[in-house]
């Protein structure tokens, strides 16, 4: 079984595709621009909301799985960010 650090140090694969769900639990008062500094992202989507909870389902798509772990950190660091949680990982991997 290969471990995350071996894949990650992969180069892209033509044809690869990666998609991960988040749930990314905010300051409700930041709520909004937390959502803006997420829609900026690529091919980042926000799937749901409790906004007096400050929780969004995100789902996000690339065609490296390097990205989307990048991607995760960033969020992270997003000013009124409490939590990011994952929830779901796929990996459509051509050999």
């Amino acid at each position: 079984m290969r471990n995350v650090a071996d894949k990650l140090d992969q180069t892209p694969v033509a044809g690869n595709w990666y998609v991960c769900s988040l749930v990314v639990q905010a300051r409700p008062e930041k709520l909004a621009s937390v959502k803006a500094a997420l829609l900026a992202m690529p091919l980042t989507e926000i799937h749901g909301e409790k906004p007096e909870e400050g929780k969004l389902v995100v789902v996000m798509e690339s065609d490296f799985q390097r990205t989307l772990v990048e991607q995760m950190e960033q969020i992270k660091d997003i000013d009124g960010v409490i939590v990011v949680s994952l929830i779901y990982s796929h990996q459509d991997e051509q050999h």
